[in-house]
């Protein structure tokens, strides 16, 4: 179900130490507030930003109090990557559905008639079957791949230059691509968080002494 070539592809791209960080956040490893009390360092699971939930491993990506909680930058890059609008449409609806904390929206699109289409929808269904949690680690379905790779085949045929076509423009270096977007994503949300709940840290330190 999981497309692991596009993951193992953008693990192995980065550099070690960086590799180790991502790895962590992949596998919920980071320093969150639930996770400090398995270990007895803390008396409180509330998110430090003040929002008044419990910090979670994914709770950075929808904390209302961290700034810049959209995913423009993501919609962005698919739009400028010549993703398949129905792709495009399944992914960022269903992602900032998930953030929001609003049901996941069905996804049938507008012409189930081609083919890509087609596979958009039951790459949907399959993405909601293993969690769209997942899609923020870089897990994403096999079926966004092909969806993707046959629209290219589309843009192709119908290229003026058929030769001069991007031949970055596959399925697999799509969602390799994707899968580093996602997790960028996910990362550059903690250190926001991290950032701010360090500053306000020390300047609380400052002010007693």
């Amino acid at each position: 179900m999981i497309d692991w070539p596009a993951h193992r592809s953008y693990l192995a791209s980065l550099p070690f130490p960086k590799r180790v960080n991502v790895i962590k956040m992949i596998h919920n490893w980071q320093f969150t507030k639930s996770h400090i009390m398995l270990f007895q360092e803390s008396d409180s699971f509330v998110c430090p930003m003040g929002c008044g939930m419990e910090e979670t491993a994914l709770h950075h990506l929808a904390c209302p109090n961290i700034p810049g909680s959209d995913l423009r930058s993501i919609n962005r890059w698919m739009s400028h990557n010549g993703t398949a609008p129905p792709v495009q449409l399944a992914i960022i609806s269903s992602l900032k559905a998930w953030i929001t904390a609003e049901p996941i929206p069905n996804f049938f699109g507008n012409h189930l008639d081609t083919l890509e289409c087609l596979l958009t929808s039951l790459a949907h269904s399959e993405q909601s079957i293993l969690g769209w949690t997942q899609a923020f680690k870089g897990r994403l379905s096999k079926k966004w791949t092909a969806a993707q790779g046959l629209w290219y085949d589309h843009m192709q045929d119908n290229h003026p230059s058929p030769k001069k076509f991007p031949k970055t423009y596959t399925g697999p270096i799509s969602m390799k691509e994707l899968v580093a977007q996602l997790i960028y994503y996910n990362c550059n949300r903690w250190q926001i968080r991290w950032r701010i709940h360090n500053e306000a840290a020390l300047t609380s330190d400052s002010a007693e002494e």
